[in-house]
């Protein structure tokens, strides 16, 4: 069987579907040999990768929130980031504790952007909760993560659908998640600072990704369907069951790419 990497995009809340994918991979007794993510899909993939099981992931998700992760804003306002990001390392510690990326059985790589140049980074080496750490640093909301040398910040910004990397991972055949959503046809009507930030991001992130996709290739590109409704931190179940669907309905095509 060839090797499968999987590359997990950007997306807020609606990384939850992540969740799902990868549920539906295992149930179909499929092994992944590489994954590689950016931002929330660092996260779900880092967890994976260590062995957390999938239905702690999607618990942990319906925990989380602006509110949990953004705890300590104030303290560092307005010199680096409204957070300092030290909840993050709280939430995750207790889940994968001091493993390392080396040690991972599958291979592993966390998506992030440096702040001085602007190139993206694939974190391959490492304390697990530093590299997912650095991938989720949101520009503004996150103090930037230290990792020698480099100051880091959210992988979405420069690579969204990381196909690239989890290729250089050693995939074979790559199955790439993209669950960053088009932006909104109808934006607030009295649109505020925070609302005009976040589609703009959209906007951003969403071209992005559909270059990627197109430079890149993936063998396999699936695009969870949210409905009018895309998932929020507190509605896990419909996030989880939009991946498990779409990977699902891709799950012949997959399969026969593996064999050949």
């Amino acid at each position: 069987m060839r090797r499968l990497g999987v590359a997990l995009s950007s997306g807020g809340p609606r990384g939850v579907a992540h969740v799902g994918v990868l549920q539906a991979l295992s149930e179909a007794g499929i092994p992944v040999y590489a994954i590689a993510g950016a931002s929330v899909g660092a996260q779900v993939g880092g967890l994976y990768a260590a062995g957390v099981s999938l239905s702690d992931i999607a618990r942990l998700w319906g925990e989380m929130g602006f509110t949990r992760l953004a705890r300590g804003l104030l303290p560092t306002f307005p010199w680096r980031g409204w957070s300092s990001g030290e909840e993050v390392r709280r939430t995750l510690y207790p889940l994968v504790g001091d493993v390392t990326i080396e040690q991972l059985p599958v291979r592993y790589a966390a998506v992030a952007t440096d702040l001085r140049t602007g190139e993206s980074v694939a974190i391959t080496h490492g304390p697990l909760v530093d590299a997912i750490r650095a991938s989720v640093s949101v520009p503004g909301l996150f103090v930037p993560a230290q990792l020698g040398d480099r100051l880091l910040l959210d992988g979405g910004v420069t690579n969204p659908l990381p196909v690239d990397v989890a290729r250089a991972l050693g995939a074979e055949v790559v199955v790439a998640v993209d669950v960053l959503v088009p932006p909104s046809e109808r934006p607030p009507v009295r649109p505020n600072v925070f609302s005009v930030l976040f589609q703009m991001a959209t906007i951003f992130q969403k071209r992005l990704s559909q270059l990627e996709a197109q430079v890149h290739s993936p063998e396999v590109l699936i695009s969870p369907d949210f409905g009018n409704h895309p998932p929020t931190y507190s509605d896990v179940g419909q996030g989880v069951e939009a991946g498990y669907r779409a990977m699902q309905a891709a799950l012949p095509h997959l399969k026969e790419l593996l064999e050949a």
